[in-house]
């Protein structure tokens, strides 16, 4: 019995390897892709990207601001 696990632990260890190798080997990076895409989407994909960082960084302040205060972050608390 202890033969066998060790055998299945063996291939199924084997498997893993062999399939993250291969999407190491497969897969470009984030820089590899940019020097292949065309110059309008490069531009087009940095102007998304400035977007979602905005909008992020906008989210952020207002979290920061109101953990400051006492109100709550979805309106005005009218009691």
């Amino acid at each position: 019995m202890a033969k066998n696990v060790g055998k299945v632990l063996l291939l199924a260890g084997s498997i893993l390897a062999t399939g993250y190798g291969l999407m190491k080997l497969t897969v470009p990076d984030e820089h590899e892709m940019r020097k292949r895409l065309d110059p309008q989407l490069l531009k087009e994909a940095d102007r998304v990207k400035a977007q979602h960082q905005e909008r992020t960084q906008q989210v952020l302040d207002q979290m920061r601001q109101v953990a400051e205060s006492d109100k709550p972050m979805w309106g005005n608390s009218k009691n």
